[in-house]
């Protein structure tokens, strides 16, 4: 089979690519051809379809004037991309697939393409790894406000300009909402979208809620290279927090838990804007057992959360499905997680980790105690997780489900 595999990224920028790239994998070693379609940049991997890439446009600058410029000049193709639709089109021509995989095309490509698909009779499935089509700013997080914000589920977009729940800009928020009641005015999504993907039951019953009528909505967890993570349950003093570092992932919450606790140690694993918020309150709180570790990869990262205790996941936003938490469970690693979202769908409580009330730092260091006063169940329920991640999350039980969706979806048009 031929599959079309689009994001606007072709390097790993996040978990949106991570998955692009197993999937990939995985379909490659059963015997399918994997054509990309992407945006042009410097980081792309190597690939002979980069000629019909398109072309490359940057969004984050440092100057507001120089955010503002650029919004303004590429708002067009933000919205809908005729470049887009060009190029994937003489892609199409050339290499005929029988289906296309869409993951995040929002802004750098656009839903535009989704026209040139339906154009060429190409099955489509869209695997949402965030809330773009229901949610103007993509995370049902108003970043400003600091809280979660559901304001546009009921089709309503303009609360992005008055809310600045994006960027903490109303021009920004704008520029949203005009994107957001464009697509719906033309129904991009709902007549050109065969399936939607969703790697969690939360947000399947989100776009429920939301009315998106039109595709249909499947729940399908994401994959991990299981043979590639090598459990380890002799731990060290530490216990691991690693991702972003931005307001909405729980950490201020995580550093007030640990003003109780003196045991063990804390090792935060990531970058982002947040760091320095976060450095002032470890050193306001005297938090001598805390440590910013910076941004790791690869066996680096591997090795670092091998030897933890558990690990935490703190969101207070909606998580879809943390691959953080898929690679801590292939570890071996036990997860303390906030009851949001994504997340206790795959946190089976006192059996693979625990759960606590998102934002309440007093039952989170209550948690992180239970761990730490009970050693022998900590490693049981590492074991556990390891068992959770080969029977749910391996290569060979997710290419079943994936190919025989296509497969059907392939059918469907032939018929």
């Amino acid at each position: 089979m031929k599959i079309l595999m689009i994001n606007k990224f072709y390097f790993v920028k996040g978990g949106s690519e991570r998955y692009y790239f197993e999937l990939t994998k995985i379909l490659k070693e059963h015997g399918h051809q994997v054509i990309p379609f992407s945006m042009k940049h410097p980081l792309n991997f190597p690939t002979k379809y980069a000629q019909y890439f398109v072309d490359h446009v940057e969004f984050n600058y440092n100057s507001k004037w120089a955010k503002f410029k650029r919004l303004w000049r590429t708002a067009p193709r933000i919205i809908y991309s005729i470049q887009a639709r060009k190029r994937l089109g003489n892609l199409i021509r050339k290499v005929r697939p029988d289906i296309a995989h869409l993951h995040m095309i929002d802004h750098q490509i656009s839903p535009s393409i989704l026209h040139t698909l339906r154009a060429y009779r190409i099955p489509v499935i869209l695997t949402a790894h965030q809330s773009k089509i229901i949610c103007p700013n993509y995370r049902l997080f108003n970043w400003y406000k600091k809280q979660i914000c559901e304001k546009c589920l009921d089709h309503h977009y303009y609360h992005p300009i008055f809310e600045r729940c994006h960027k903490n800009s109303t021009f920004a928020g704008m520029l949203l909402a005009i994107e957001t009641y464009f697509h719906k005015m033309m129904k991009i999504y709902e007549k050109n979208v065969d399936i939607i993907h969703v790697p969690s039951m939360f947000f399947r019953n989100k776009f429920r809620e939301a009315n998106v009528i039109g595709p249909q909505i499947i729940q399908l967890y994401y994959t991990i290279q299981i043979d590639q993570y090598r459990p380890n349950y002799n731990n060290r003093d530490y216990f691991v927090y690693f991702g972003r570092l931005e307001e909405a992932k729980g950490l201020e919450t995580l550093l007030m838990a640990m003003r109780k606790i003196s045991s063990c140690n804390l090792y935060i694993v990531g970058k982002g804007y947040y760091q320095e918020y976060l450095e002032k309150l470890i050193s306001k709180f005297a938090l001598k057992n805390v440590n910013i570790l910076g941004a790791m990869y690869g066996d680096e990262l591997k090795r670092v959360i091998s030897k933890a205790k558990f690990v935490v996941v703190p969101s207070e936003c909606y998580d879809n499905s943390p691959l953080v938490i898929y690679e801590a469970y292939a570890l071996g690693k036990p997860v303390i997680g906030s009851n949001i979202g994504g997340i206790p769908e795959l946190i089976d409580n006192k059996v693979t980790g625990l759960l606590f009330k998102p934002g309440d730092s007093e039952e989170l260091a209550s948690k992180i105690k239970y761990f730490l006063d009970n050693p022998d169940l900590t490693i049981a329920y590492g074991r556990n997780a390891r068992k959770k991640a080969e029977r749910e999350f391996s290569p060979e039980v997710h290419y079943y489900k994936i190919i025989n969706i296509y497969k059907s979806l392939v059918k469907s048009y032939h018929e």
